[in-house]
């Protein structure tokens, strides 16, 4: 028996044998889940495998849990469920609208994933996938100050290029978390400078611009959100994104075939639909959208698009706007 995903799974991948999975887990039948897991995989399908079956399976946590005992791939799953459930459970996008009781929820949740997470790691000590799914625990409830940085170099020893890891290094380092504008910056085009043409990761730069936007054009004070608002269709912003969607479409070809391939190109359509909305689209930035939409699937990531509303009504908008300039 299969079922519908339920809103809170992210969609932003191709993948038969995930979906079949996804969709059993929802109806309480763990056992396709436990054997995807247990392929062999390249870290970033592996990754995305283990985030979208938590968040399918969150809500059979009490299955999860009685199966767990001490198999890596079980506790793994449970990790990841309780991880995404605490941040479902949280709602909000800004601490400041959560509730008392929405943020008691997401603590506990979030320590019980890290237990589980922790039990992986010892489990399968080569494995990258719960130090990843760890990278969840250390940005909405650290257990101590670095916490991020020391998790997030668990990862890099085991898949250095891991996306996933990287996008919630990048979120850690936001100035709406731990750290500024200046910092997430940094860190994004460190992390591009020597990648090859048509790695996902290039997406970091549009990710890192859009929360800068974001950020400084919701933040306290008139006048500062005014200044703020154009910021995605300023010529230097412009110019660097510009050249990270080139690098990223100059690959295409086995390239394609990663994990986060989708997605990448969704955060980068994200980024050329807020300049639509802010600054008017020039005919090479309206090219790359319409380049990067073609990319980007058919069904919509959570993430960046939930920024700007319903993530389904935003990204249908750069789909039509796309399909203006083809």
């Amino acid at each position: 028996m299969q079922a519908d995903l339920p809103p809170h799974v992210d969609l932003a991948w191709r993948d038969p044998d995930l979906e079949h999975a996804a969709r059993a887990l929802v109806v309480r039948d763990i056992a396709p889940a436990l054997e995807l897991l247990a392929r062999d995989a390249p870290p970033d399908q592996r990754d995305l495998r283990v985030e979208v079956l938590g968040q399918a399976g969150q809500d059979v946590l009490v299955d999860l849990d009685v199966a767990a005992e001490h198999e890596p791939d079980r506790l793994l799953l449970l990790g990841s469920a309780l991880n995404a459930a605490a941040w479902w459970a949280r709602g909000a996008l800004y601490a400041e609208h959560t509730t008392d009781e929405q943020l008691e929820r997401f603590i506990d949740l979030t320590s019980r994933a890290r237990e589980a997470l922790r039990r992986a790691t010892e489990a399968a000590p080569a494995d990258s996938a719960p130090w990843s799914a760890l990278m969840s625990c250390a940005l909405g409830a650290p257990e101590r100050e670095g916490e991020g940085g020391e998790v997030f170099a668990g990862v890099v020893a085991r898949a250095p290029d891991l996306v996933s890891a990287h996008e919630r290094r990048l979120q850690g380092l936001a100035a709406k978390w731990y750290g500024s504008h200046e910092q997430m910056l940094d860190f994004a085009r460190g992390r591009v400078v020597d990648l090859p043409n048509g790695h996902p990761l290039l997406a970091l730069v549009p990710a890192a611009h859009i929360e800068v936007h974001l950020h400084d054009s919701t933040a306290p004070g008139m006048i500062r959100r005014w200044r703020a608002m154009d910021y995605p269709g300023r010529r230097i912003v412009r110019a660097e994104v510009g050249a990270a969607s080139d690098r990223l479409l100059a690959g295409g070809g086995t390239e394609r075939a990663h994990a986060r391939w989708i997605r990448a190109n969704q955060v980068f359509a994200a980024y050329y639909n807020s300049v639509a909305d802010v600054a008017g689209l020039k005919p090479e930035d309206a090219a790359r959208l319409a380049r990067h939409v073609a990319e980007g699937g058919e069904r919509p990531a959570r993430w960046p698009w939930g920024y700007f509303g319903d993530h389904h009504v935003a990204f249908e908008k750069a789909r039509r706007l796309a399909a203006e300039f083809r």
